[in-house]
């Protein structure tokens, strides 16, 4: 278990300031999903903790600035999966998802590098697709295999961006339960942008609410999504239901008045 500490972090496309002094804690465990509007940064966030991009500010994991790590060090402790599939030479879907393990490999796989590509394949349900070639695969598909890939890593902070939105609605749901178990089980930190707050609001244990690159709340779901706050961040109409079984359902109305002609 890891904890994630950042401080008066920033970050600019060019002239384009998109993180504005970000200044925030994950404990160990757990899930924290980032929700907001399209460029509210949550993707730019999570490819700076995943240190694709280089941003002004620090990044501490278990207090060590993750921009002093080698890039093989990073890779042995986080799993990222990015929003859409990517492109992979060719390979079967088993190859692919021992990609994961090559941080941890030395000049060949070992039975323990097999152990977990196998229960990564049997927890995302692809065992009919091991053979398949990756790019021959649906999008959603190619989600299902990347997620595999990540958890074959056995990374103690997996960042998943955006990770279910080609997936149809059964595999949505089996995506998203075996996250949240492996999170429960092994204690690994899971932070996930979604863009569904009633997904964020069922799976998250955290959220953090983003909107102009900066935080807008960072706490318990039933206590940042509110109507209130969906109409402030998102300029929407809401309305906020409470479920027995489903917990708790945001159904979106209309945009608030006089924004769209």
């Amino acid at each position: 278990m890891v904890t994630i500490t950042v401080n008066n972090l920033n970050f600019s496309y060019q002239s384009t300031r998109i993180l504005h002094d970000l200044t925030f804690e994950i404990k160990s465990g757990g899930i924290t999903c980032l929700v907001g509007p399209n460029g509210s940064g949550k993707t730019t966030l999570i490819r700076c903790i995943d240190t694709i991009l280089r941003p002004i500010g620090t990044i501490l994991i278990d207090g060590r600035n993750i921009h002093d790590m080698g890039r093989r060090a990073v890779a042995e402790m986080i799993g990222y999966v990015p929003q859409t599939g990517a492109r992979i030479a060719a390979a079967t879907v088993f190859d692919v998802v021992m990609m994961g393990r090559t941080p941890h490999m030395g000049w060949r796989s070992t039975d323990e590098d097999l152990r977990y590509v196998e229960e990564a394949i049997r927890l995302l349900n692809i065992e009919e697709l091991v053979d398949r070639e990756y790019n021959e695969l649906s999008g959603g598909q190619q989600q299902r295999v990347l997620i595999a890939r990540a958890i074959a890593q056995n990374p103690r902070v997996l960042l998943l961006d955006e990770p279910t939105n080609s997936l149809d609605i059964h595999h949505q749901l089996e995506a998203l339960s075996t996250i949240q178990r492996l999170s429960k089980e092994t204690g690994i930190t899971v932070i996930m942008a979604v863009h569904d707050l009633t997904i964020a609001a069922r799976y998250a244990d955290h959220l953090m609410m983003l909107k102009d690159g900066r935080i807008v709340g960072i706490g318990e779901p039933e206590d940042l999504i509110t109507e209130e706050r969906i109409r402030e961040v998102y300029q929407v109409e809401s309305r906020i239901f409470m479920d027995p079984e489903a917990g708790l359902i945001v159904t979106p109305l209309r945009p608030v008045a006089g924004l769209i002609p």
